[in-house]
């Protein structure tokens, strides 16, 4: 059972935060910032999460999370803050600290029982992840163990677990290999770019785990996000998963480097398939032949997918109009020599696309 502490100084709050909570998680109530520091440094057993007061008398919640922040065993902590304060700075001061939500009081037992159990939900990921990163390197460590079995099991878990926390997650996983595999093998033939068989299989493969940095994004930001509605906050908070993704990347790209490409593949797909050729893309602003040529490749695959599957400027587009955006995004989203190749094998597209 995951453990929650409750931070306010105000009795009737805990009271109804803890009835809320009992069913399904261990409570803990406290109610001052000071005991709650004393707590946490004395504590055994740790909490999975912390409800923070953000207005206590002496030690108010700003306090606590900052002294938190010292401490190595509770840096890690997931914090949402509570506070009847109505204004943005206190919001934002909020996230600069590292709070991972922020509810504004009052708020009702639903409210903080959904807000909780998505904090829940995505620790209970980070985990399973880290998990799988610790499994991973001692998978490489080996260096006798044929790495085509590291990279099968690597896309298998994450593409499954990205189906069980979005199926249309997976669902883009899927197709965006498929639509990888007739760019990369065109570009194969033609020359142009030095690729070989052997490198259109892995990079088409790795492609798959180019989103999984969205593990570590809330669901609500994304499903904002893929509506039209997401705020600049959630907009942009979306956009760190491409740095997320890398991260979880980085440490196995690093063990596995010399032996093959898949890592190094999945990792510069991950974190720089939404750069741009005009050099106004993500996350390093990266800008012509300096973002990775896989990843350039994947930048076109991934927005045609995205133009056929979300709704942009009121609907979602048809083949046709998806492949006169891309045409019309040539030079400055895109690599135009690979956009070229692209818009030669849209028949092929079409047939997969449906």
């Amino acid at each position: 059972m995951y453990r929650v502490m409750i931070v306010d100084d105000n009795m009737a709050n805990l009271i109804m935060a803890r009835k809320t909570l009992e069913d399904e998680y261990e409570v803990i109530p406290v109610s001052s910032g000071i005991s709650a520091l004393e707590c946490l440094n004395d504590m055994p057993e740790l909490p999975d999460l912390v409800l923070l007061d953000v207005d206590m008398p002496n030690v108010n919640g700003f306090q606590v999370i900052s002294e938190m922040k010292n401490v190595p065993k509770l840096v890690n902590i997931p914090i949402i803050f509570l506070t009847a304060q109505d204004d943005d700075t206190t919001e934002l001061e909020s996230y600069n600290l590292g709070a991972m939500d922020y509810i504004r009081k009052p708020y009702t037992a639903n409210l903080l029982k959904k807000r909780v159990d998505i904090q829940i939900q995505l620790l209970s990921q980070r985990r399973k992840l880290a998990e799988m990163n610790n499994s991973l390197n001692n998978l490489v460590q080996d260096k006798n163990k044929k790495n085509l079995e590291l990279q099968y099991s690597i896309v298998a878990m994450f593409v499954d677990l990205m189906t069980k926390r979005d199926g249309f997650g997976g669902d883009h996983a899927r197709r965006v290999e498929k639509y990888m595999d007739i760019l990369i093998s065109a570009m194969v033939r033609n020359g142009q770019h030095g690729l070989s068989a052997d490198d259109a299989t892995t990079i088409c493969f790795a492609s798959q785990i180019h989103d999984i940095g969205k593990l570590c994004i809330a669901d609500q930001y994304i499903i904002n996000a893929r509506n039209n509605q997401g705020s600049e906050f959630e907009n942009g908070a979306l956009q760190t998963h491409t740095t997320l993704g890398a991260d979880m990347l980085s440490k196995v790209t690093q063990l596995s480097a010399g032996e093959n490409n898949f890592m190094n593949y999945a990792y510069n797909m991950c974190r720089s398939h939404h750069e741009r050729w005009d050099g106004n893309g993500y996350p390093d602003r990266l800008a012509g032949e300096k973002i990775p040529l896989e990843a350039r490749a994947l930048a076109i695959v991934n927005t045609y997918d995205n133009l056929r599957s979300i709704v942009t400027d009121g609907k979602i587009l048809s083949h046709q109009e998806a492949m006169m955006k891309i045409k019309f995004m040539k030079f400055t989203s895109f690599d135009p020599s690979i956009a070229d190749i692209f818009l030669s094998v849209e028949s092929d597209i079409r047939n997969v696309a449906g």
